[in-house]
């Protein structure tokens, strides 16, 4: 990805095909028109440029994509410039335009379209040769290295040659993808082109972003949640303006209601003095009449009461926050078997919210002129959500609107959201001259979309032979798909409930629901989701059936376990730890295997006691998410879950009181320091063959769900303390 280069200008400007895909169906378009959707770009002098929707958060997406584009495109994608596709709203999307990057679903939900794509583009461009040449047999034709070959002449024409007569033809209704065993591409751990522009500092994330006249923008919203501004506060000195910001529709989370004034930004020269002037206002708010029931101990017990007393769903009802819904029943009756279980095991398990801390703060940076146009840069997960939100917020029709997509630093699902450009472009549609929006840290911290708290009860039985009997799991948690106003079918929301239905361990019995919880604090999703909160339950109620059983907890699980996967992983991570041979003096095993996004995952942490705390010495991740397309990147994704779980296992927590969130930067909400990172070990499972009728499985966000179970399940293998509450040390500091 280039940082100097204008999209548009390139487009332009140069002598190329340009090819436009809407799959399964589409038409070439010829190079020059004033605006191009188009993914693909070859210059008559053999140059070739990708344009990739993913959003780069570090998670190496974007140029797997490219891998893939590349590989029946027949190109070395070092070769390949690659730039940010734009947002369209056709349907389906064309080929190259943004793409919400959540939920692990770049890769996984883009394969196949785009190995079609650059498959049809190379077929286009041998149609080309062949009209050149003039024998039409496609037989004696090959294509290597963007080279086209007419094999009985030994004639090579180069993609740039060709790229004009080929822009002319339509692309055909079908093309021969390149075989799993003729790969260069897919499967290998080929250079990221971003890396070099993060090392030298040239790539530009969204506070790198500057305009010829732009003034700067720090937003200050009430401190509490769900509180509204009662009166606009005198501009304070040195400040340019001071401009209130409301909550628009597709941006309302929880407490803070659409149409509510909850925020102001204050402008001024630079940041710092925008900054300086926002910590001198003192605006007056009106909060929420129930602020002093807005506390983290009234959230708990809340939780703790509908543990029992929640009112079962009802088909055609409302169903407000407060419904038990069934996720799943067997047949076989759960409290019968309970009851004639030999031994009973009961255990609750409680999470705590979470914030997103990415690095880079949020930000937005607009240039508005009134009723002709709106430029906006943003680091955002979610472009094409942006440019419907800047539609509806200036009334400009979308060739008006231009969404530039920044690198980001980090997203972990929170730049998915909309709240930050909303309100950069309410304070750019007021000044109608560039404007940067920043939150300071604490904003960031106190009013995230937070991963939820829960409250998982589990309760399981095991038979004379130790053979498990039942299973009963109830999660209490907010609404994360609830609070964005979706209608809650018969099994609730499947981000509460993700990781924890469906498990091919053989429980005979089992029973898993899920609550909604009545909490307004606003919630979000946040790396893994649900399956951070539901895996570690499992995974801790597993190992403390295999202690109650009396067997080794690797050899319980591979016991109990029907899929044949699932074994495949456990064995694998605990092969490479050296599960049977156990670990070193001084230290213990503990062993998790949890699923999300259509990957397994099996971890191995090994721990020491340190102080009466556990110290993560090694980590070993096994993961079969099918198709493997950049181990390399897999890997460097795998290890970056593991720190983002082991921060938060150890320190992460949002805590409130009147309604205020109270954990306002890293001061009171620890990292890890690089001497504390523990050795971290990747096996990835071998890739199957190819599939269309096998889904691939997701990447970024599985370091995360099996950390804390196996963690924990260590800490007991060593100490003999069962710890079921996160995070370990909630009151950690930086200085400590």
């Amino acid at each position: 990805m280039s940082a100097s280069l204008d999209r548009r200008q390139f487009m332009a400007g140069a002598s190329s095909l340009t090819l436009a895909f809407v799959l399964p169906a589409g038409r070439a378009q010829a190079a020059g028109a004033p605006a191009v959707t188009g993914w693909l770009s070859i210059g008559s002098d053999n140059s070739i440029q990708l344009s990739i929707g993913a959003s780069d958060m570090g998670q190496g997406s974007f140029a797997g994509l490219a891998q893939v584009l590349c590989e029946d495109l027949m190109v070395d994608p070092s070769v390949v410039r690659l730039v940010q596709g734009a947002p369209s709203l056709a349907t389906p999307a064309p080929v190259g335009s943004a793409i919400n990057t959540v939920g692990s679903g770049v890769t996984r939900g883009n394969f196949w379209k785009l190995r079609d794509a650059g498959a049809s583009a190379r077929e286009m461009l041998v149609a080309a040769a062949m009209a050149r040449v003039g024998d039409p047999v496609r037989g004696n034709y090959s294509v290597s290295n963007a080279l086209v070959t007419h094999l009985p002449s030994g004639q090579s024409l180069s993609y740039g040659q060709l790229a004009a007569a080929a822009a002319l033809l339509p692309p055909p209704s079908a093309a021969a993808l390149v075989p799993d065993s003729q790969f260069r591409c897919i499967g290998k751990s080929l250079p990221r082109q971003d890396i070099p522009f993060k090392v030298d500092g040239s790539a530009i994330y969204g506070l790198d972003v500057r305009l010829p006249g732009m003034v700067y923008a720090v937003i200050k919203h009430c401190p509490s949640l769900g509180g509204t501004l009662s009166a606009t506060p005198a501009l304070p000195s040195g400040a340019l303006a001071l401009v209130s910001t409301r909550v628009m529709a597709g941006t309302g989370r929880g407490l803070e209601a659409v149409g509510n004034v909850n925020a102001l930004a204050v402008v001024g020269p630079t940041t710092w003095d925008a900054w300086q002037s926002a910590r001198r206002l003192s605006p007056k708010w009106t909060l929420p009449a129930h602020a002093a029931q807005l506390n983290s101990a009234q959230f708990m017990a809340d939780a703790q009461a509908l543990m029992s007393s929640a009112t079962p769903y009802v088909a055609g009802a409302a169903n407000p926050p407060g419904t038990l819904y069934t996720v799943e029943r067997s047949t076989a009756d759960v409290s019968t078997a309970l009851s004639n279980s030999r031994k009973l095991l009961e255990a609750t398990y409680s999470l705590p919210y979470v914030a997103h801390a990415c690095l880079e703060v949020l930000n937005c940076t607009v240039d508005h002129v009134a009723g002709q146009r709106c430029d906006v840069w943003a680091p955002t997960q979610s472009a094409k959500s942006a440019l419907t939100l800047v539609m509806s917020l200036t009334g400009l029709p979308a060739d008006k609107v231009t969404i530039h997509t920044t690198y980001l630093g980090g997203g972990l699902g929170r730049k998915a959201e909309l709240d930050f450009i909303s309100q950069a472009v309410q304070v750019g549609m007021a000044l109608n001259k560039p404007v940067k929006l920043m939150w300071p840290r604490e904003e960031d911290f106190t009013h995230d979309q937070y991963r939820p708290m829960a409250l998982v009860r589990v309760r399981a039985g095991l038979d004379s032979r130790n053979l498990p009997t039942a299973w009963s799991y109830r999660n209490v948690s907010p609404s994360i798909l609830g609070q964005r106003g979706a209608n809650l079918g018969p099994t609730g929301d499947s981000q509460g409930y993700e990781a924890s239905q469906g498990l091919p361990y053989n429980f005979s019995a089992r029973l898993t629901e899920w609550v909604s919880h009545t909490a307004p604090v606003p919630v979000g999703f946040w790396r893994s989701v649900g399956a951070s909160i539901n895996t570690f339950a499992v995974e801790s109620m597993i190992d403390e059936l295999a202690v109650a059983a009396k067997q080794d907890p690797y050899q319980f699980r591979r016991a109990q376990l029907t899929d044949p996967r699932w074994i495949a992983v456990l064995e694998a991570g605990a092969n490479a730890a050296g599960w049977s041979a156990g670990a070193a003096s001084g230290r213990a095993f503990g062993l998790a295997i949890g699923t999300a996004f259509n990957s397994i995952v099996s971890q191995v942490v090994e721990v020491s006691n340190v102080g009466g705390l556990p110290h993560v010495t090694r980590v070993w991740v096994a993961i079969d998410c099918g198709v493997a397309v950049n181990p390399g990147s897999i890997e460097a994704q795998l290890i970056g879950g593991v720190v983002h779980a082991l921060n938060a296992s150890f320190y992460g927590r949002q805590t409130f009181s009147n309604g205020a969130a109270q954990v306002k930067n890293f001061n009171n909400s620890r990292m890890i320091r690089l001497r504390e990172m523990p050795q971290v070990k990747v096996i990835i499972m071998p890739s199957p063959p190819s599939s269309r009728s096998t889904p691939l499985g997701g990447v970024g966000e599985l370091g995360v769900p099996t950390f804390a179970p196996a963690l924990l399940n260590a800490w007991f293998r060593l100490s003999g303390q069962r710890l079921r509450s996160l995070p370990l040390q909630p009151n950690a500091t930086m200085g400590d």
